[in-house]
């Protein structure tokens, strides 16, 4: 991958140059691929886009998402959610439950056999991963995780700035 150019004059064609590291470009086109992938899984499990998208942040959660949140962080409506949650829900991919301490609240729990179908169709992705991995001392795989729990959070910071 050629890396980007490091200066901020726009060349003669005034076509912008990268301004950016080129860790930063690398993970913007990480996150282009994951894109493709999670494409890719959606189309493999037959499951709409937006409804594998809500499956993945519901998993995320560890239990604590609710079909309001689920829904801002997908950008769609309330209404728009509660078919994509009843979609969910009659395929078997996830359970409502009650909240233990506001019985008010309902969270969306995926169910486990929607869990063991995804482990199994991003078996060797993540196969392929774990290898790629174990080919880092422990000293730059200790960078790396530090990198990206930092740039996970930059982008949950930019999900919720104004």
């Amino acid at each position: 991958m050629a890396t980007p150019p490091s200066d901020s004059t726009p060349p003669p064609d005034s076509t912008p140059r990268r301004t950016h590291q080129p860790e930063t470009w690398a993970l913007r086109a990480l996150g282009a691929a994951e894109a493709e992938a999670s494409g890719a899984l959606a189309r493999r499990m037959r499951m709409h886009p937006t409804d594998l998208s809500a499956m993945s942040h519901i998993a995320a959660s560890d239990g604590r998402l609710g079909p309001r949140e689920l829904s801002t962080r997908l950008g769609i409506t309330p209404a728009a959610m509660t078919d994509v949650v009843d979609r969910l829900e009659a395929a078997g991919h996830l359970l409502r439950e009650r909240d233990t301490t506001d019985r008010r609240r309902v969270r969306l729990v995926p169910t486990q056999s929607a869990a063991t179908e995804v482990r199994g169709r991003l078996r060797s992705l993540l196969d392929r991963l774990d290898a790629l991995t174990e080919q880092f001392t422990a000293e730059e795989r200790d960078a790396i995780h530090r990198y990206l729990q930092a740039a996970t959070e930059a982008y949950r910071q930019f999900a919720v700035d104004d």
